[in-house]
């Protein structure tokens, strides 16, 4: 019976020889952590874990850093909108309008509308969603947008409607899948209101913002940037705290005193167990037969190394690089930091377009049309005509060049061979192409006005060496 079952196990790995080795099974994936349903796992656990990352935020250096590092380089001093208008003084008159609603688009006054793209993005980063509610100013009717904690989002509410819809953790959806309402709960975790038993309010999905990177089909609510590494830094902490307290140990010369005799070297106390105290540098007399030996401590190995290795996981898993988490520049040059940097730029990019700007910046620009219309700045008429020409092209900051006389010659030769527009590279920096027309003519006009020559620039210096002499 034995030999039979032992051909049968042969037979069965030839035959299995030749499949894939993720999806096989042995001791090897003794450990295996496979999730079915990434999206019921978000819904479950995304709370815990966002308590956790509040608290590697405010308590870790390296957790502040990375918040502050993605907000700066995702928002910056704001996402700014480029009217799309065909008619010029349109377009000027919509761009001055903006400019004076961000000064009052938030509804508790701390900051301007480009503040309030970086508090959403920073809670996103953090809780794994933005959240915040349209009003109205008081005074004038102007829209604005009111930040919310984004536990406020009811999650113990979902339950199946009539109809074919559907609530789930605080969002509703239509028959047809579609988002039509949210349920706010009307104070935040930690208010002194929040305890008391207040039902959550249905509010509809065109008066909430709800900023989130949907990671997986399904998803409903988001999912904190740290939840890859908060593991690892949980681990990086308890490493870190034992090398230092054994460097303080080191310090203080620590041993211990032999006696043969059970002898207090110290002193004769009845009924009171001896007390030794360490300090750094102490030397101690002994007593005539008494000797102290020290311990070897274990070696700590390569820990600073180690450590490394970990910030380098936590900065893969956060989405930044490992110069912007721990503000080493000591291993970089020029070509390291430049690959580093694109492909940053390009996760950035592509959250800065597809979430930031769809989520967020978009509903903030047909709000404010709206309220242009309602002002009377806007025919009602021309809106209904053509949506489109009251659109807005969004130009996300500046990235600042690594190497600017490089990549402004770069620019410029991509311009004379007409392989690029000078409007699409001044997008690139983050500027309206003709604002930026309109402040150099200005400068022009200003200068001739005053007499004031421009100075030619000086011929560049040529990097080939000189031609040899023929003799």
């Amino acid at each position: 019976m034995s030999g039979l079952t032992t051909r049968i196990g042969l037979a069965w790995r030839a035959l299995t020889r030749g499949g894939l080795e993720a999806g096989a099974g042995g001791r090897r994936w003794a450990d295996d952590r496979q999730m079915r349903d990434p999206g019921r796992a978000i819904l479950t656990d995304a709370s815990t874990i966002a308590a956790r990352a509040v608290g590697f935020v405010l308590n870790n250096p390296h957790g502040a850093r990375i918040v502050e590092a993605a907000t700066s380089n995702l928002i910056g001093t704001g996402i700014t909108p480029r009217p799309l208008h065909p008619e010029e003084i349109a377009r000027g008159r919509l761009a001055r309008n903006w400019t004076a609603w961000t000064d009052q688009a938030d509804a508790e006054g701390r900051t301007d509308h480009y503040g309030q793209q970086a508090t959403a993005v920073r809670d996103m980063v953090t809780f794994g969603e933005g959240l915040a509610i349209w009003t109205a100013d008081p005074m004038n009717g102007a829209p604005q947008l009111r930040r919310l904690h984004p536990e406020q989002l009811d999650r113990a509410k979902s339950l199946l409607l009539t109809g074919g819809g559907s609530i789930v953790q605080g969002v509703e959806f239509s028959a047809n899948g579609r988002i039509v309402a949210y349920w706010l709960r009307p104070h935040a975790p930690g208010d002194i209101l929040a305890g008391m038993p207040l039902v959550s309010e249905r509010w509809p999905a065109s008066e909430v913002i709800h900023l989130f990177r949907p990671l997986f089909p399904g998803q409903v609510r988001g999912l904190s940037w740290f939840a890859p590494v908060l593991l690892s830094a949980h681990e990086l902490d308890q490493l870190i705290d034992a090398m230092l307290v054994r460097a303080k140990v080191a310090a203080l010369h620590a041993g211990f005193v032999v006696d043969a005799d059970g002898a207090n070297p110290y002193g004769e106390t009845t009924g009171i167990p001896p007390s030794v105290s360490l300090e750094p540098g102490a030397m101690v007399s002994l007593p005539p037969g008494k000797t102290v030996e020290f311990p070897d401590t274990p070696d700590q190995g390569n820990a600073v190394g180690f450590a490394t290795g970990i910030l380098r996981m936590i900065a893969a898993g956060a989405g930044v690089t490992y110069e912007m988490l721990t503000g080493d520049y000591s291993q970089v040059n020029y070509s390291s930091s430049r690959a580093a940097l694109l492909e940053f730029r390009r996760f950035a990019e592509q959250v800065q377009h597809h979430t930031v700007i769809h989520q967020l910046c978009r509903p903030a620009w047909e709000r404010f049309i709206r309220y242009q219309i309602l002002a009377g700045n806007v025919p009602a008429a021309a809106y209904q005509r053509d949506r489109a020409a009251f659109g807005a092209k969004w130009l996300p900051p500046a990235w600042p060049w690594v190497d600017p006389q490089k990549d402004a010659a770069a620019a410029v030769l991509e311009m004379d061979n007409l392989l690029r527009s000078r409007a699409e590279i001044v997008a690139e920096r983050g500027y309206d192409v003709e604002q930026v027309d309109a402040e150099i003519a200005a400068d022009q006009a200003r200068a001739a006005k005053l007499g004031l020559a421009r100075k030619a620039p000086a011929a560049a210096a040529s990097s080939a060496p000189p031609p040899e002499t023929v003799q």
